[in-house]
């Protein structure tokens, strides 16, 4: 609770500056590394931490949204003068996690649901664009593997209603894992056993099961569905496989 009042009191405090057309040379803008970092500190207060009540979830998401939002700001501040982009991306991935997640609170509204995952699309397409176009010579894998998960993740959901996208979710997620095959999800619980686990129930909706066990058994070592001498897979056995990855992550 002390930590959430201590945000609220930034976004006040920012309030009263206009960062980009209207601050003075008395009203200093921050270094923009100072909003993304207070900005994933809200992400996680909700996520990591687990001391946030769950009526407190929009609040703090909002709040994350705000600061990834002034990040971009200062990010203009800080490059409008020098001749390269500056790291959007940062910005772009934080506000594309932050909605992804925030539309989880929405289960019961489709729509608000639906409007958070295209917008957490188009910032995850925006941090793209910027690391394809970036001449910032501090960019990260961790970087192109945040944006990655974000755009697997979101066509995954797209693909429950066209399956056309799941070619595209497996697309992307080859990219991430190419490039951190044991990636790791710095602001949540989020690893690459998720990603093989998600891979994995791609393949069951297209019923391509050999694939799907390929992927599962990477996470679930001791997952066994082939009977008859290891001739024939069990469906109902592989599909066991996943329950255990699901009931217990």
């Amino acid at each position: 609770m002390i930590r959430f009042f201590y945000l609220i009191s930034i976004i006040l405090m920012m309030s009263c500056y206009s960062f980009v057309s209207e601050y003075t040379e008395n009203e200093e803008i921050l270094d923009y590394t100072y909003y993304i970092f207070e900005g994933w500190q809200a992400f996680e207060a909700v996520n990591l931490s687990d001391t946030v009540l769950i009526d407190q979830h929009n609040d703090y998401y909002n709040l994350s949204l705000d600061l990834f939002n002034v990040a971009i700001q200062a990010i203009d501040s800080e490059f409008t003068l020098q001749q390269f982009i500056g790291p959007y991306y940062q910005a772009h991935n934080g506000i594309g996690w932050t909605q992804l997640y925030y539309a989880g609170e929405f289960l019961n509204d489709s729509e608000k649901r639906d409007s958070l995952r295209n917008e957490s699309m188009l910032s995850f397409q925006l941090a793209y664009d910027d690391l394809i176009n970036s001449n910032f010579d501090q960019i990260l894998n961790q970087d192109w593997c945040d944006m990655y998960l974000g755009l697997f993740y979101n066509n995954y959901y797209l693909g429950l209603s066209d399956t056309s996208y799941f070619n595209l979710s497996l697309s992307y997620s080859d990219q991430l894992l190419s490039i951190k095959p044991f990636y790791q999800f710095n602001h949540d619980e989020l690893d690459y056993r998720n990603i093989h686990y998600l891979r994995g129930k791609i393949y069951l909706r297209k019923h391509l099961y050999e694939l799907a066990f390929n992927e599962i058994k990477i996470v679930i070592e001791d997952c066994s569905p082939y009977v008859n001498g290891n001739e024939d897979l069990d469906i109902n056995l592989l599909f066991d496989c996943f329950d255990e990855f699901s009931n217990n992550n």
